[in-house]
């Protein structure tokens, strides 16, 4: 094949002669150019592909640890607003056993206001910003853990402390305390040597005397049971009730006795009331602590 090239009228005419074998070249070299362009483009394609694919697939794997890390957040709250709902309801618990085991020590003392000076509200303590106490660095599932093994903490000191005051209870309930008498009186004679009120010499008292009116109520100072309800000589009407660890508590020269031998009792449980039977010069309860037989301070 010849080919004829003229540029302008006054040129050389360029001639050039192309074989079957150059046009068989030409052709080939078109197509490997082509099907290398197919290959490129494909491969494009297919990374650009696969580069959404695992975009796609770590997004949705981000996406479900998300999920279940909101899941696991979700019932870490449910769990801890659970045990801190369980730990105001024990603190509550604990609050009512103080006021109960307040109640078993003598009646509170009256104090005049106005004798108390007027101070100022007085606080104090180191200093603790909020920095020292959670770290800016932790996050917020570390801090939820933090603070719900801090709960569980404190739901096993509440129960331990509950247990302890519940036992302590127990133990003030059976031990003599407080007064007789349901309010506070000065004693006109205590344990130990004293004048005797009919001979007047010394003579030792068994017990504690408390002036009080006709028919005042005389009170259980701990819990026990009635081993003796009725007249015994020079103690008049009487009234042992006995504890544990052996300790028996006396009331002596009662008017009216409202108790019988066997009945248990509670700790502020009238047992009769104030009378002068027996020896005595007047109204008054002569009171007695026990202990393994012998009179007891």
């Amino acid at each position: 094949m010849q080919i004829l090239i003229i540029t302008s009228p006054t040129s050389r005419v360029k001639e050039f002669h192309i074989s079957k074998m150059h046009l068989l070249l030409g052709a080939m070299a078109v197509f490997l150019a082509l099907v290398a362009v197919n290959w490129l483009v494909a491969a494009s394609v297919n990374l650009t592909r696969d580069t959404l694919f695992t975009l796609g697939q770590a997004e949705l794997q981000e996406k479900k640890i998300v999920t279940l890390a909101e899941a696991d957040y979700e019932y870490k709250l449910h769990e801890l607003q659970a045990r801190l709902a369980q730990a105001q309801q024990s603190l509550g618990q604990l609050d009512s056993l103080r006021n109960q085991l307040l109640q078993l020590n003598s009646s509170p003392k009256v104090i005049q206001k106005e004798l108390l000076p007027e101070t100022p509200l007085a606080l104090g303590g180191p200093l603790k910003l909020s920095s020292e106490i959670f770290s800016p660095d932790e996050t917020y599932g570390v801090r939820l853990d933090r603070t719900l093994q801090d709960s569980i903490s404190l739901q096993t000191q509440v129960l331990t402390l509950q247990r302890a005051f519940a036992e302590t209870q127990v133990s003030m309930s059976g031990v003599p305390a407080g007064s007789p008498l349901p309010f506070e009186v000065a004693p006109s004679s205590g344990l130990g040597y004293r004048i005797d009120p009919f001979t007047r010499q010394i003579a030792w008292h068994d017990g504690t005397d408390f002036p009080a009116a006709y028919g005042t109520p005389i009170l259980a100072t701990a819990d026990g049971i009635v081993i003796k309800a009725g007249w015994s000589g020079e103690y008049g009407n009487l009234v042992d009730v006995q504890h544990r660890n052996g300790t028996v508590t006396r009331y002596a020269h009662a008017q009216e006795l409202m108790v019988q031998v066997g009945q248990k009792v509670k700790k502020s449980q009238p047992l009769a009331k104030v009378g002068s039977t027996g020896r005595s010069t007047g109204p008054h309860l002569h009171y007695e602590i026990l202990r393994d037989g012998a009179p007891a301070s």
